[in-house]
């Protein structure tokens, strides 16, 4: 399949990396970038665009990999599919849920494959932790957390697209926890209602694109939750990734006794309360992946194209990341709780 992938900052390097990986497969043949010192080391090797329609014009393209800010999302993503390209695209899926419906009925419409990179689907640990969960090991679950942290500035200078509300759609939740609210809906289950605060304290950011936010949640198997993100601490600590609490065991992934990994401690494995917590053994759960999620990514969309079947983040999975990401803003608006799409009447 001939790819050509449009931007080519560290997202869009980690498609490259992922379409070499896959040379019986997949080749690149095209990339756009409008800063033409990016297009430097693909000369030679494929063709090199700075203009995104001379890319749509005269790209020998098949697929079109979207690595672009996200108010470009909608707009490019329909642009492609009206000219017969299939579409992986970055997170999030687009802004808005009006949006996300445009590019869903595109895809129906001219009868292409639609894929959202949401790319922790797609790792060894985020697969093995589900499959922990469906096991029943855990017993019921009662409890979750996660969080990410980390400071954006390094990677985006003031004034970038990224710090205003109006064009990355939010901010922290939607730029960067993005990935643990899709995450825990992959690995626990929808999530019904949604209570969240934030704070606004970063001078570079505008349009309220909060900095700081934290989510209480509530999932349909009556387990609660609780979401911590922020793109402006100061050198963050190791990440609690995920943390699920059920009542026959508890397992995390993050840092144990000085290694990363997924780890368990369970009623099946000990009983003794001083029992420490075991690695488990992603390999087995999840076998024959790559550590690299974005190389795992392109195998499932490649294979959902040739096989014509819907892939684990198609736009009609991931809207509803989006819809719960729409809630958690409306929840901060109001300062009310928010389950289903609607605020719930607190005095009821």
């Amino acid at each position: 399949m001939k790819f050509g992938i449009v931007g080519l900052g560290w997202p869009g390097q980690q498609h490259v990396r992922a379409i070499k990986a896959h040379a019986k497969e997949a080749v690149l043949t095209a990339v756009c970038d409008m800063d033409p010192s990016k297009l430097i080391e693909f000369e030679g090797d494929c063709e090199t665009f700075s203009d995104i329609d001379l890319f749509f014009a005269k790209a020998d393209v098949e697929a079109v990999v979207l690595a672009v800010p996200h108010q470009l999302h909608a707009e490019l993503a329909i642009r492609a599919l009206k000219l017969g390209k299939h579409v992986l695209i970055e997170k999030p899926m687009a802004r808005t849920i009006d949006e996300c419906m445009s590019m869903i009925e595109a895809a129906e419409k001219h009868n292409r494959t639609l894929m959202v990179a949401q790319n922790w689907r797609y790792t060894p640990w985020c697969i093995a932790a589900k499959k922990v969960v469906a096991s029943g090991e855990l017993g019921e679950i009662r409890a979750v957390r996660t969080e990410w942290l980390l400071n954006f500035r390094p990677s985006f200078p003031k004034g970038s697209w990224i710090y205003n509300g109006e064009l990355a759609g939010g901010g922290a939740i939607v730029s960067l926890a993005i990935h643990n609210v899709d995450a825990l809906r992959f690995i626990v289950g929808e999530i019904v209602e949604v209570y969240t605060n934030a704070l606004y304290t970063d001078d570079w950011s505008t349009n309220e694109a909060e900095n700081w936010a934290m989510s209480q949640l509530k999932f349909e198997n009556g387990a609660i939750g609780h979401l911590f993100t922020g793109y402006t601490p100061f050198f963050p600590p190791d990440n609690g990734m995920l943390h699920i609490y059920g009542e026959e065991g508890t397992m995390f992934f993050g840092p144990y006794q000085g290694e990363s990994g997924l780890w368990i401690r369970s009623s099946k494995r000990s009983l003794d309360p001083d029992a420490g917590y075991e690695r488990v053994d992603i390999e087995n759960l999840a076998p024959n992946l790559d550590g690299h999620p974005q190389t795992n990514q392109l195998k499932h969309f490649l294979d959902s194209v040739h096989n014509g079947t819907r892939p684990e983040s198609d736009g009609r999975e991931i809207i509803k990341t989006i819809e719960l990401v729409t809630s958690m803003y409306t929840s901060r608006r109001d300062g009310l709780p928010v389950r289903n799409g609607g605020k719930i009447n607190v005095g009821s």
